[in-house]
């Protein structure tokens, strides 16, 4: 597989219309990994067919996990039980069952959008961001081609953060996004002057000479 086709070696498995109203149900309270692993698909297969029946999350999705309650009729584990009580005021300042430290908290699986407009999925519980979430697209990538080579990053082909199709993901040098970036901030008229004068190619060379740093 080479890194930066993007594309997936998957076979294609038609939705029905009991898929559709399976998956309606699913896309109420469940975050989209969870609805991919019930249903025996890949998040990008999930995904796109939410896209084309235009499902929107509701709120009884945002209350889930966007503020981290829990799922009405669950019972926590120890119901019923009784442990050790500290004394004196404790009780009063001690947090209570299903308290979370900070209000912020989202429970593994939650979504979010971050800078840019890309989605991001919380894949751990860590405390650290950086380990807690990631991308989507790159779990996407990743499902169909395995782990990003190093030096790699994934980008969107057609620059939409919302097409999540896995030929529209490709992973691509640092090196090669820069001059992706960089090339991209002039006219298309310029663009192609520029490239045939010559210069802008070298100075693109001298940007990743400087800038470029090996991970």
């Amino acid at each position: 597989m080479n890194p930066e086709s993007g594309r997936r070696k998957t076979g294609w498995k038609a939705w029905s219309a009991a898929d559709d109203a399976q998956l309606v149900e699913y896309w109420k309270t469940l975050p989209l990994g969870d609805v991919a692993q019930r249903m025996g698909r890949s998040t990008s297969s999930v995904y796109n067919r939410v896209q084309k029946l235009g499902l929107k999350r509701t709120e009884e999705y945002k209350a889930i996990t966007g503020c981290g309650r829990i799922k009405k009729g669950s019972e926590p584990w120890n119901k019923g039980k009784k442990g050790w009580q500290a004394g004196g005021r404790a009780k009063e300042t001690q947090f209570k069952l299903g308290d979370r430290p900070s209000n912020t908290w989202r429970p593994i699986g939650a979504e979010r959008t971050g800078k840019g407009g890309v989605l991001y999925r919380k894949v751990a519980d860590t405390g650290d961001k950086k380990v807690d979430w990631r991308a989507v697209h790159v779990l996407i990538w990743e499902e169909g081609n395995g782990p990003l080579p190093p030096g790699h990053i994934v980008v969107f082909g057609d620059k939409n953060p919302d097409n999540l199709s896995p030929d529209n993901l490709l992973a691509i040098t640092r090196a090669e996004n820069m001059r992706r970036n960089s090339i991209d901030r002039y006219p298309p008229e310029y663009r192609s002057t520029a490239l045939t004068l010559g210069w802008f190619r070298r100075k693109l060379n001298k940007l990743e000479t400087a800038h470029e740093q090996p991970i």
